[in-house]
């Protein structure tokens, strides 16, 4: 039919337009095509200009997992824009640092992994606990069942640790440790400096982590993903932070600007506090 001829035509233009994709060839793009393309153009039955074809990005921006763009949203403007400064190049288009060793050169033996896993539980669970116990933080807490992490990191350890009877289970780090001990004092002193640590954390495990989490997996695991990085009924994090993401606006509503800002400056405290965790891996 007509129709379904110039469904056709508009995907070899596309395609002659924008090489990458499906390997298609500029040849495709003759003035014969496109006379005919222009003929349909001129019986209405659809239009030549369409989006500028650009290659997939597949570095992760700070505010992709967090849902359709607010302006008005503190989460994605003010702790996005304190984050950027923070990523490396690699990490993101929008990164400052300078790029580092790269994960693909990192050691990750199963010994390694259960250190890592163990520290992760340290940390996971002062969050858990800190934002259970504080009553400003009740509603960010209830819309944060789905991305507890404790649960799942017990059940990696358990077969870890079931699957190699060598391996012994590890005590946690010092450095582990002391962060929790340190989210124990801000929780304490400042609700937004504490709120930075506890969005960043989940934030980066959901984005960047699942790279993390695969390389594990495939040296390891068969690319069987572990279950630190699965969620409840195979929902997409990014579905569950949108969540977490409003109700941490809808409190950042109710700070003043000091407020807002001691929870910003906190961002390159919750970056170091991940990277004693993640330097199990290196």
């Amino acid at each position: 039919s007509l129709a379904q001829t110039s469904a056709m035509l508009w995907l070899l233009l596309l395609a002659a337009s924008c090489p990458s994709l499906s390997g298609a060839r500029p040849s495709l793009a003759s003035p014969r095509l496109r006379r005919l393309g222009a003929r349909l153009v001129s019986r209405g039955m659809g239009s030549l200009s369409g989006p500028k074809c650009r290659r997939p990005d597949m570095r992760v921006r700070h505010g992709d997992l967090a849902g359709k763009f607010d302006k008005n949203s503190f989460v994605q403007n003010d702790m996005r824009k304190a984050a950027m400064k923070l990523h490396t190049k690699d990490q993101s288009k929008e990164g400052e640092q300078e790029e580092r060793k790269p994960l693909s050169q990192w050691e990750m033996s199963r010994t390694s992994v259960l250190r890592f896993l163990v520290d992760s539980k340290v940390v996971h669970s002062a969050l858990d606990e800190l934002a259970s116990k504080n009553p400003e933080l009740k509603a960010i807490d209830e819309v944060s069942e789905g991305i507890k992490r404790c649960d799942a990191i017990e059940r990696d350890i358990k077969a870890i640790l079931d699957a190699d009877p060598k391996l012994q289970l590890p005590n946690p780090g010092d450095q582990a440790l002391g962060y929790a001990k340190q989210l124990h004092a801000l929780a304490e002193e400042s609700v937004p400096a504490f709120v930075c640590h506890y969005y960043n954390t989940h934030f980066a495990h959901a984005a960047g982590g699942r790279m993390i989490g695969k390389l594990i997996a495939d040296k390891h695991f068969g690319g069987e993903t572990m279950e630190f990085y699965k969620y409840p009924d195979g929902k997409n994090p990014k579905e569950l932070l949108e969540s977490v993401r409003q109700e941490i606006d809808n409190l950042a509503n109710t700070w003043d600007q000091s407020q807002r800002q001691s929870c910003l400056d906190e961002t390159a405290n919750a970056f170091k506090g991940a990277g004693t965790v993640l330097q199990n891996l290196k």
